[in-house]
């Protein structure tokens, strides 16, 4: 049971359990299952350190529950599930305290995330998105006279207490337990390389083309740094989420200039072709990490 994931899930019938049994494998998930408001809260509150994410597909229980878990300082993962497709989800009808007409607006806490019963085919997708958003949420303290809402990754409580908790142990979890599909989770997208501008990308470009000159210069040499080397340069084009073609041009770049400086000195060209093994390696290396981490319902 050590890698399985904890859900803890609330609707107002069984009707959502047989597709939970259906897309949600016994491998990976423990599911613990209610139609009762009170009993949904004596489980959280029994065993709030232990659950990974919640579940909700209830429209009438929704918010007392919600506002119980407030109460308590209780802020955790969640995918709610609706009858509607989300683009309808102001057709709902939810309590007037729960405004869905401001883009801030969140039904529970920001990183939620929001799932139409007929898309129940993307359940696993979903509680992966809720746990890595619900990583990256920053418990805030706003004063009764602020006006402006808190941004999309901010969370207002008065006690972060538990939140913090909850993200480190279930980071810790996702470390221990689930090997490489922590890092996965740790991946923030506000670095990676698409979001950066001009000048961050031509620093970054800069950094790891210096990196893969290192590999190049060591890659035939017999040295011990070799693979921390490799590890290094592969890691941080994960975190960055670089695209393969900008490492195939960083090591073309080089070659070129190899080979200018080959020439300068009357050499012959042909040594170049054997670095192609370099960047099979590199990516080789990346696959596999992309591979290990990346959980099996994200394609």
């Amino acid at each position: 049971m050590s890698g399985l994931l904890s859900i803890a899930v609330l609707a107002d019938s069984t009707d959502l359990l047989p597709l939970l049994s259906q897309y949600l494998g016994d491998e990976r998930y423990v599911l613990t299952y209610f139609t009762s408001q009170l009993e949904f809260i004596a489980h959280i509150e029994l065993v709030k350190h232990e659950i990974d994410c919640l579940v909700f597909y209830s429209q009438q229980q929704l918010l007392p529950v919600i506002n119980h878990l407030y109460d308590r300082g209780l802020i955790l993962p969640v995918v709610i599930v609706h009858r509607l497709v989300p683009q309808n989800l102001a057709l709902l009808d939810l309590p007037d305290s729960i405004d869905l007409s401001v883009s801030s607006s969140y039904i529970y806490q920001p990183s939620e995330v929001i799932l139409a019963v007929t898309e129940m085919s993307e359940i696993g997708v979903a509680i992966d998105k809720a746990i890595a958003k619900f990583l990256n949420l920053t418990p805030i303290i706003v004063p009764a006279s602020e006006d402006a809402p808190p941004a999309e990754t901010e969370i207002a409580i008065s006690e972060p207490t538990f939140l913090l908790q909850q993200q480190r142990r279930l980071a810790q979890k996702l470390n221990e337990r689930l090997g490489y599909l922590a890092v996965y989770y740790k991946r923030n997208p506000r670095y990676f390389f698409r979001h950066l501008d001009r000048q961050e990308k031509g620093e970054l470009l800069d950094r790891l083309k210096s990196q893969y000159r290192k590999i190049i210069l060591d890659y035939f040499a017999d040295s011990s740094q070799l693979n921390d080397l490799i590890d290094e340069f592969v890691s941080a084009i994960f975190f960055r989420d670089l695209a393969v073609s900008e490492i195939v041009k960083i090591h073309m770049e080089l070659m070129e200039e190899f080979s200018n400086q080959l020439k300068l000195e009357g050499r012959s060209e042909d040594i170049l072709l054997d670095y192609r093994l370099t960047l099979i390696d590199i990516i080789a290396h990346l696959c596999e990490m992309y591979r290990r981490s990346i959980p099996r319902e994200v394609s």
